[in-house]
């Protein structure tokens, strides 16, 4: 590896979907995206992987293998031109898992063909479970985490499963973050609006949510869904809950439009079946809302200390429950939420973790920090 010259910013290829859509990954790529064109710290260049124009729901194989050929290709391709053009110091791959292992493998080839080095950030929750049973997508997974410079995860649990079913050269655990200067103003949640963001989806629990919602019995109260859906699968849903009039369907928004829409709602809920560290929730936290999530991934973690509530995935009757019993209870609402914002504005702030991002990557390029510090607002030149 050719030692980068002193006194710069440090050059990454951060490889990882843009918006839109607006899932959590790619608001996340956003946010790292943005901070860096003010810093005098940090040069990022996104390889957005993102498919736009495929269907949420894969229901074939043959589908699900096209998509990840055309994704491989364009993600290999893409961080080859970086390469020669840019020549990064890191790249950095983000990797949710299934068929994209096998894109980390062509993208882990590339960045040793030039001699970058190259950093894994796992970003989904199902790692305990595959790494006990060998699966062939960890055996995949284990040989990138082997030849990696670092490994990111987001979630102690995650970082067990790989000290204990791999071999990672240098292994670290950085949470996601939030850009606090770009939220909404916020009231005290003392309503009954309840709201779900995120990909609508039997995965994230959207089925349970509904179940649950039959048992809410409490005037006032209302339950909004806003993201992507597939149109077919929205059709179904919207069949099956016509008889409840208090559940509306908002659809996907832009970003600043959904943190607006989460500011005035009174409580957040996710009850997904697997997450690695949800940006929404991180949201919701840093506005004071009420949460309510499944104990998935890191989820436990961020709502420790009284900061929201976890129920088991699956589970649409203790979900029911703690729905009823925190639209009963406003001044618990007030409470947990004051306790969330103050730990999501001082253990989740994007400046201190995108500190932790360039301090990874200067030590696995050997990169030098520039002396001169960040001016707040002033973007560089060149970008």
């Amino acid at each position: 590896m050719t030692m980068p010259e002193v006194d710069r910013p440090v050059r990454a290829a951060l490889v990882s979907p843009l918006p839109p859509p607006q899932g959590g990954i790619a608001r996340w790529t956003a946010m790292i995206q943005r901070a860096a064109v003010s810093s005098d710290r940090v040069d990022v260049a996104v390889v957005d992987i993102a498919l736009r124009g495929r269907s949420i729901h894969q229901t074939t194989v043959a589908r699900r293998i096209a998509a990840g050929v055309v994704q491989v290709v364009r993600a290999g391709a893409g961080l080859g031109w970086r390469a020669l053009r840019r020549r990064p110091d890191v790249v950095h791959a983000n990797t949710s898992g299934g068929l994209g292992v096998l894109r980390d493998l062509v993208l882990l080839a590339v960045a040793r063909a030039f001699r970058i080095a190259f950093v894994y950030h796992i970003r989904f929750g199902r790692v305990p479970g595959i790494a006990a049973a060998r699966r062939l997508e960890w055996r995949l997974m284990r040989r990138v985490i082997g030849r990696a410079a670092a490994t990111v995860v987001l979630d102690a649990e995650t970082e067990r499963a790989v000290r204990t079913f791999a071999a990672p050269r240098r292994l670290v655990r950085i949470p996601n973050c939030i850009d606090l200067s770009v939220l909404p103003p916020t009231t005290p949640p003392t309503g009954s609006r309840v709201l779900f963001a995120g990909w609508v989806l039997p995965a994230k629990g959207v089925e349970d949510l509904l179940a649950a919602w039959r048992s809410v019995d409490v005037d006032g109260a209302e339950l909004l869904l806003a993201g992507p859906c597939e149109p077919a699968y929205l059709a179904r849903l919207r069949a099956a809950t016509a008889d409840l009039p208090t559940v509306t369907f908002v659809g996907e928004l832009p970003g600043p439009e959904l943190l607006a829409l989460m500011a005035r709602c009174d409580i957040f809920v996710l009850p997904s079946h697997s997450e690695g560290f949800p940006n929404a929730v991180l949201e919701a936290m840093a506005l004071g809302r009420a949460v309510l999530a499944s104990d998935v991934g890191a989820v436990a973690e961020m709502l420790a200390d009284g900061c929201g509530v976890v129920v088991p995935p699956a589970d649409p009757a203790r979900l029911a429950a703690e729905l009823v019993a925190l639209l009963a209870d406003p001044d618990q609402r007030v409470v947990s939420g004051q306790r969330a914002r103050r730990k999501a504005y001082d253990c989740y702030a994007l400046p201190s973790v995108l500190d932790r991002y360039e301090a990874l990557w200067r030590q696995v390029s050997g990169t030098v920090p520039a002396r001169r510090p960040a001016v707040p607002g002033v973007p560089r030149s060149g970008r």
